[in-house]
């Protein structure tokens, strides 16, 4: 009987500590992804392609062969991004060997925006994937 509560005690140990070693792999890799985007953003604003276009994964590339014209293309379409007034993270998560991160961007005309990235890794390094741009809802006080 003694043997059986041990063994599930220390079961239960081996479990809850595994859970906190992977979140604490996941902090890590929160913060690095969050580093990552927010030298992208930084790239952005120092009007700097080529480094902007290297935090694009493979399959950004394919679609933009080029850094200048990935910088046109983020220009046109996601404004929000590439001449952000301040810009705030979220939150974050991991799902399916992906990561997602949302940010509230506060836009050069003070309208804000959720952004949300989503990064994989391509070759060991986190990589910009994604990023779809919306309005945030203005609410009343």
């Amino acid at each position: 009987m003694y043997l059986k509560k041990f063994i599930l005690i220390i079961i239960t140990f081996l479990s809850i500590s595994g859970l906190a070693k992977s979140e604490t792999s996941f902090e890590k890799e929160f913060t690095e992804t969050q580093l990552i985007i927010e030298s992208q953003i930084q790239a952005f604003l120092d009007e700097n392609a080529d480094l902007a276009y290297s935090y694009a994964a493979p399959l950004i590339k394919m679609k933009f062969t080029n850094p200048k014209e990935f910088m046109l293309m983020v220009k046109n379409y996601y404004e929000p991004v590439y001449n952000p007034k301040q810009f705030y993270f979220l939150d974050a998560k991991y799902y399916e060997g992906a990561i997602y991160h949302q940010l509230q961007v506060i836009s050069q005309k003070n309208e804000s925006f959720l952004a949300t990235y989503s990064l994989i890794q391509d070759e060991g390094q986190w990589k910009i994937s994604g990023c779809a741009v919306y309005p945030m809802q203005k609410q009343s006080i």
